[in-house]
């Protein structure tokens, strides 16, 4: 019986290291993930926010988005801007937005937000055929291909704006259901 037990301890020792060590590895990872938001303009061209969500303990102080090695993913990109403070330059048919520790996007919940104009269309960024990206901690080398505990490729999730007309549309809608229910009650 007690063979068996020395099994168990040394079972769950194990274990324990097992885990302490993913749960460090992971700790000092960038961990992101983005949610794009798109409102149609003039001319085929979407104006897009994206909102980047930094849920890793390491800062983030760059993006490349709309890029994976050898491909430009993100058609025709323009004003590109951010919430941050951070340079941002189109490069190809991405865009690269780089600051510093003193701008870097906070680990644990901290956000940014990036915007820009494009001509990828939402159904575009829904299939995933645009918008992979690669987020940069601040110990890591800005721009670069080379995966590591320090950066992280991701994809943004798109969830669309509804056009202004549908908001008017639902909002006559709502009124008139109202007013049917209130006349149905009262003559009741």
């Amino acid at each position: 019986m007690k063979p068996k037990l020395i099994s168990i301890h040394l079972s769950l020792a194990v274990a324990a290291g097992l885990a302490v060590s993913a749960i460090s590895g992971h700790a000092q990872s960038v961990v992101v993930t983005g949610s794009l938001t798109d409102v149609p303009g003039i001319g085929n061209v979407f104006d897009y926010t994206l909102t980047l969500h930094n849920t890793g303990l390491e800062a983030v102080d760059a993006l490349w988005f709309g890029w994976i090695p050898g491909v430009f993913n993100v058609a025709n990109p323009t004003a590109a801007g951010n919430s941050l403070g951070w340079s941002s330059s189109v490069v190809a048919n991405s865009i690269q937005f780089g600051g510093n520790a003193g701008t870097a996007i906070a680990g644990l919940g901290g956000t940014g937000i990036f915007t820009f104009d494009s001509t990828s269309t939402p159904a575009q960024f829904m299939a995933g055929t645009s918008g992979e990206s690669w987020a940069y901690g601040v110990n890591a080398s800005p721009f670069g291909a080379t995966p590591g505990p320090d950066n992280e490729q991701f994809t943004p999730t798109l969830s669309t704006t509804p056009e202004p007309s549908t908001f008017g549309l639902f909002t006559i809608g709502s009124v008139g259901l109202l007013g049917a229910f209130r006349r149905k009650l009262r003559g009741q």
